[in-house]
């Protein structure tokens, strides 16, 4: 409870310090806040890796234009110190200060985390600034400021190998809306800080991207852009979705699952399932006797969620369904979100889904 109340304190104190408030929404804006989402397919080994990235705009008075990994699987924002701080206090040991302190209006704190993801740990001190994301030209912001990690290391979890390069996303942009990641899960989902107009409900929905993928980098600034993300649920919009209560896997985890179970041939497996644009497979959970990893090219595949419509879809490359074993859940990665929507009101506490056929 000490911790929990120092935590709630320090950001209370903070915030204010560093501007709270913004100026209330206005008559009209009852439409939700649409924000363009980055399409990458990586040109490199191994192929048909594809990911959905969000240019963070600004981080207090510091201009960021950085696209890092938009991950509906995870909760709260990271972001490389090298894209929001001067780089010699950027170091794989730390990062290089004795005290809080305030930045180009991002505050910097000596409070270390260690944020978790998958097979890797990022490793970082946690900040507080407010944020803007999306285009540069009508950026969405938060109304506060919000706790997030500047990371100084990725480590492979199963080498403590500290790992980087291309292949690597300069931070996350997680918006899965159940708890919270760092120290006494204070870190959440920036889409919690964010102002939405009347009528609307806090919370968000993803339009389909679209199955056309362009080879391409966030370096060289060549990727197609898609208006995929709505910030704000309205209930005309609603409706059109299947929701239903979300459950959450196991008090470990920080992301909304539904009950689904994923068929192929004859065999089937049935966990609570993640809608997760931050990983490019769909990932089965097995025991440690499946005799294969990934299913064939052209296999056709069943995914069959509680309450809501049945998706079927073929294979088109192989590893695109892939078998993990021990994995408690399993993972309906990017090729869900090409053609199909899903909706999060964190008001509700409801998942949707809409199958755009």
């Amino acid at each position: 409870m000490g911790i929990r109340f120092r935590c709630f304190a320090r950001l209370v104190a903070i915030a204010s310090a560093l501007g709270s408030t913004s100026p209330p929404a206005q008559s009209g804006d009852e439409r939700p806040s649409t924000v363009p989402l980055i399409k990458v397919e990586y040109p490199w080994k191994p192929g048909n890796i594809r990911m959905l990235y969000v240019n963070i705009v600004s981080l207090g008075d510091h201009a960021v234009n950085q696209p890092i990994l938009f991950d509906t699987g995870s909760s709260g924002m990271t972001i490389e110190c090298q894209s929001v701080l001067p780089t010699e206090i950027c170091s794989d040991t730390g990062i290089k200060i004795t005290k809080d302190q305030q930045i180009e209006g991002i505050m910097v704190t000596t409070e270390q985390a260690v944020m978790k993801y998958g097979t890797y740990d990022e490793y970082g001190n946690v900040a507080y600034a407010r944020m803007a994301f999306g285009s540069p030209d009508s950026p969405v912001s938060t109304i506060t400021s919000i706790p997030f990690l500047i990371r100084y290391k990725q480590v492979r979890r199963s080498t403590g190998e500290i790992v980087g390069g291309p292949l690597w996303p300069k931070g996350i942009f997680g918006i899965a809306p159940v708890g919270g990641n760092g120290p006494d899960r204070i870190i959440k989902s920036p889409l919690a800080y964010v102002n939405i107009g009347p009528g609307l409900n806090r919370g968000y929905y993803l339009t389909p991207i679209g199955t056309k993928w362009k080879a391409c980098t966030n370096s060289d600034g060549n990727c197609p852009r898609v208006e995929a993300l709505h910030i704000g649920v309205p209930k005309d919009v609603k409706k059109d979705f299947r929701v239903q209560s979300w459950k959450r896997a196991d008090w470990r985890y920080n992301f909304p699952t539904i009950e689904a179970c994923i068929s192929w041939k004859s065999e089937s497996t049935c966990r609570p399932t993640l809608y997760d644009t931050g990983n490019s497979t769909i990932q089965v959970s097995t025991d440690a006797s499946m005799r294969y990893s990934s299913l064939n090219t052209g296999t056709k595949v069943l995914v069959k969620a509680d309450g809501q419509e049945d998706w079927n879809f073929k294979t088109t490359y192989n590893p695109e369904v892939e078998f993990i074993p021990g994995l408690p859940f399993n993972i309906v990665g990017i090729r869900y979100f090409e053609k199909n929507s899903l909706l999060l009101d964190f008001e509700t506490r409801e998942i949707g889904l809409r199958l755009d056929h």
